[in-house]
Order: C-alpha cells, then structure tokens, then sequence
C-alpha cells in the first residue's frame, strides 16, 4: 500500500512506474488494439444483417428515440458498418481510468513477451 507523505491535494491522481521497450513489438501493439477494441469502443448493438425487427428492439431498449440518431444508425448499417454504444459514469472515473490502466497492463505483462513490466503499478491510493 501506498502513503503519501507529501502534500495532498484534492486531485485524484495516483502515479506508477512501468518498464517497456521503446519499439514495441507487433504482438504487444495487438494486444493494445484488442484491448481498446473490447473496453473501450462499447458493445455491438447492431450489424450490416440485422433484421428490422432487432433494430427497433435496440432502439426501445437503449432509449434512442432520436430521429436524428436512428436516421444515422440506418445509414451506417447500410455502408456495413457495425454499430456499438456504452456510457461512461463521470462520477466514479478515477477508478474507471485506474481499472483500464490496470487491466490493459495485465494483459500486456501476460503475453509471451519480456518486453513490458510493471514496476509500480498500484493505482489504489
């Protein structure tokens, strides 16, 4: 655990330490793809394929009653594109962040690679 010893503010900030190569190899930049691609571009809502009858389903239960939006999820559905939506709670985002970090490094010291370390990474104070 970590104690801070100097002043303290009210900024919510907590700092770490990692090592890694400064090129960073191919396996390690798919990791970071695929981790942002998961945890951060929101989840598949809808696709090229589907069915009138889930597009209306989607837009009742996500609550997108703008014609606007709906217009222009239609036409993106129709160029082939998939589309995704999340929400991000502004409240709690210093743990939201902390959480990213901590995850994405996990996977990245997982992989087979000696490349990325952690050296200091408790985001917890």
């Amino acid at each position: 655990m970590k104690i801070r010893s100097d002043f303290v503010t009210n900024s919510s900030s907590s700092s770490f330490i990692i090592a890694r190569k400064e090129e960073m190899s191919e396996h390690l930049k798919e990791i970071i793809v695929k981790f942002v691609q998961e945890e951060m571009l929101g989840e598949k809502l809808l696709s090229p394929d589907s069915k009138e009858e889930e597009i209306l389903k989607v837009f009742d239960e996500n609550y997108i009653g703008d014609e606007r939006q709906q217009k222009e999820i239609r036409k993106a559905l129709k160029e082939g594109k998939v589309v995704y939506s999340d929400s991000i709670m502004f409240e709690c985002c210093e743990y939201d962040y902390a959480s990213l970090y901590e995850r994405l490094w996990k996977r990245l010291s997982d992989a087979d690679e000696k490349d990325f370390e952690i050296i200091d990474g408790d985001l917890s104070y």
